[in-house]
């Protein structure tokens, strides 16, 4: 590696970093990220979500499901990069997974990480307090590249997925490091996912586009399998530049647009897994501060819905833009709809779960009627307030015919300033795998998950998902 690459002291850092080294707090926290994405995972093959269901289905019908890692699903095992494509896809579909929340960037890291990680931590036998390491490790040097490249890959029209631009590169040193792989090799598993990541896309989601495709589903499995495969290739002697995030046409110097940093290390530890946050509902990030205020103001105030003449929903300008679909088609377009969400806050109230995003709830009359009365407007404080913080801040403004009500709320529950429990963490699961797994099997797969760091290999936990 050239010696003044600022890469080279991240790879070290990477492949120094042990369980020992990492705080209580944050062991238990990632043992609840790996706890979540396999929650997640398995609520969407329960909803029997077409865009996992046809890859996955391609992938048995061209390997053997009797050996390799295992898929989440319980539908058998895999080669570990086509475990980690498949639970990568499963686990992206309900947009219930991790959001890193910070001023520089945005993003989902964790939902390609695990998969990645977990499905080769199962093939080379890894101990929890290995996986936990390793995935720690993946999410700092994911979180370094985010904050050097900014968050204008995502600006004025563009759509680079902070997925593919990051995640990748962090799912493959926490891959290559579950492989003991030394730092040169850990930089040409980074150098080689960073180098083939897909794109990333985004027109999928866009308001004004409307599709709402299954590519963003399948995307994120790929990058999955991508991490696996980049570190095994680097095992086997492939290379790669050492300079994939700061070099000429690398990372930054592509999708920056002018607004690159330099690559920051840390120091000791794991300081920044603070700044990842859980999600309470399942849908995109953008919505869930706005949802919490107007579900908070109609069960304060006891409002009869007939009463309500209108409904008002101050957001960052971005989001304003890009969440405002009123064209509810199919599950994802309500999950990135901030008109749809607001509305299911109010009309269902206490009754709010993850059926809510799902069909036939989407398709309610009495939601799709009241979205008509929700304005959205973009509001520059709020939008300051994201870029000075990360957070997603909501105003909601509830008007009556006689009376107004407003409640802004900055970070909602599951961010680091409100972190979900594990109470919180346990009805989530059960909510999403009730239809899967018996209560005992609930039972034992949240033990095994609970003493994560002292599971002497992951396949304690992973074969609890055989069904």
């Amino acid at each position: 590696m050239t010696n003044d690459a600022p890469e080279k002291a991240l790879c070290e850092y990477a492949h120094a970093l042990t369980a020992d080294d990492i705080e209580s707090e944050t062991q238990q926290f990632i043992s609840h990220l790996i706890f979540d994405a396999i929650a997640i995972s398995i609520g969407a093959y329960a909803s029997e979500h077409q865009s996992g269901m046809i890859n996955e289905n391609m992938a048995l019908e061209n390997n053997d499901n009797k050996s390799g890692s295992t898929l989440w699903s319980g539908r058998g095992k895999l080669p570990a990069d086509i475990a980690a494509l498949c639970n990568g896809t499963w686990t992206e579909i309900l947009d219930f997974q991790d959001v890193v929340v910070d001023p520089r960037n945005n993003g989902h890291l964790g939902v390609t990480i695990v998969p990645a990680a977990i499905a080769i931590a199962e093939r080379e036998n890894s101990s929890g307090a290995e996986v936990i390491a390793a995935i720690t490790a993946g999410l700092e040097v994911s979180i370094a590249a985010l904050r050097a490249v900014g968050r204008n890959h995502r600006s004025d029209g563009k759509g680079f997925r902070t997925t593919s631009l990051a995640a990748p590169l962090g799912a493959a040193v926490a891959c290559a490091k579950l492989l003991y792989l030394n730092p040169e090799k850990i930089s040409n598993a980074m150098g080689i996912a960073g180098a083939c990541s897909p794109n990333g896309l985004m027109p999928s989601l866009s308001a004004a586009n409307g599709s709402f495709g299954m590519d963003k589903d399948w995307v994120n499995g790929f990058t999955a399998q991508l991490a696996v495969n980049a570190a095994d290739l680097a095992k086997h002697g492939m290379t790669a530049s050492d300079r994939v995030i700061t070099g000429e046409m690398g990372i930054v110097a592509s999708h920056s647009h002018g607004d690159g940093m330099p690559l920051m290390v840390p120091e000791n530890g794991a300081p920044n897994i603070k700044y990842i946050s859980l999600k309470k509902f399942a849908a995109c990030y953008g919505v869930h501060s706005a949802m919490e205020a107007a579900s908070e103001l109609i069960k304060n105030h006891d409002t009869d819905i007939e009463e309500i003449k209108k409904v008002v929903v101050r957001v960052k300008q971005d989001s304003a833009k890009t969440l405002a679909t009123r064209n509810i088609t199919n599950h994802m377009a309500a999950r990135f709809s901030l008109p749809y969400a607001v509305a299911t806050a109010i009309i269902r109230r206490e009754k709010l779960s993850i059926h809510d995003f799902e069909e036939p709830a989407i398709f309610d009359e009495n939601v799709i009627n009241f979205m008509k009365r929700i304005e959205i407007l973009a509001d520059g404080e709020l939008t300051r307030f994201h870029h000075e913080t990360g957070g997603f801040p909501s105003i909601v403004e509830i008007h009556t015919q006689s009376d107004e009500f407003q409640k802004r709320i900055d970070y909602p529950i599951g961010s680091s300033e409100r972190p979900m429990n594990w109470d919180d963490l346990i009805f989530k699961f059960e909510e999403l795998t009730s239809s899967h797994f018996s209560r005992e099997q609930r039972k034992t797969i949240t033990e095994k998950a609970m003493n994560l760091a002292n599971l002497d290999t992951i396949c304690q936990l992973t074969a609890l998902l055989e069904v």
